[in-house]
């Protein structure tokens, strides 16, 4: 997690990324409930995939908007394991599982989602977006999946922040008391002259 604010360049572009995602995202979401609906193999994942995909655009504009404010990114929240539903209800069905291969929608759309492949990819080539996800883990994390579904390479670790360490003062030299008095040098005592032999 990043604690300190992101440099004013990236702040200001941050808004105009998370702006063109959204578009990118819910654009994705409409062709994926207009093909899935006439396919009955795929259908069960229609509210799974745009439930997914809008909250994904919402989650990246207001962390969008917190880093142009020059806020921190927020604590990542831990993780909680969800227990299964025993039996299948309209609510545990936004909570399909999706397909987990590279490209899996791009497989599935075709041409349709290549589109938004190439849109998404222009995106993170350009040198603002490519900063701020560098800058940002937050927000490399939100579009993680996506890439993978996409088929698009995955965007790398950023390294840690480094901790900066409180430097630690000199030791202080006290002066010497009286009772307690410098020790002093020792002295040497000039070598002894050699002595004749007769």
């Amino acid at each position: 997690m990043r604690t300190q604010p992101l440099p004013s360049p990236i702040r200001a572009s941050a808004l105009g990324i998370a702006a063109r995602l959204t578009g990118i995202l819910t654009g994705l979401a409409t062709i994926i409930a207009y093909d899935f609906l006439r396919n009955p193999r795929r259908v069960g994942l229609i509210i799974t995939l745009w439930s997914r995909l809008h909250r994904a655009a919402r989650r990246f504009e207001r962390l969008a908007a917190r880093l142009a404010a020059g806020k921190p990114e927020p604590k990542p929240r831990a993780h909680r394991p969800r227990p299964k539903p025993a039996a299948p209800s309209p609510r545990s069905m936004r909570n399909a599982p999706l397909p987990r291969g590279h490209g899996w929608i791009v497989a599935e759309l075709k041409h349709r989602a290549a589109l938004y492949r190439l849109y998404l990819e222009t995106l993170l080539a350009e040198p603002d977006t490519a900063a701020l996800l560098a800058a940002s883990p937050a927000a490399a994390r939100i579009l993680r999946p996506f890439c993978r579904m996409l088929g698009l390479p995955p965007i790398p670790e950023s390294p840690p922040e480094p901790v900066s360490q409180p430097s630690q003062p000199a030791p202080r030299r006290t002066p010497p008391s009286a009772s307690h008095p410098a020790p002093r040098p020792a002295r040497r005592r000039p070598p002894r002259p050699a002595k004749k032999t007769a």
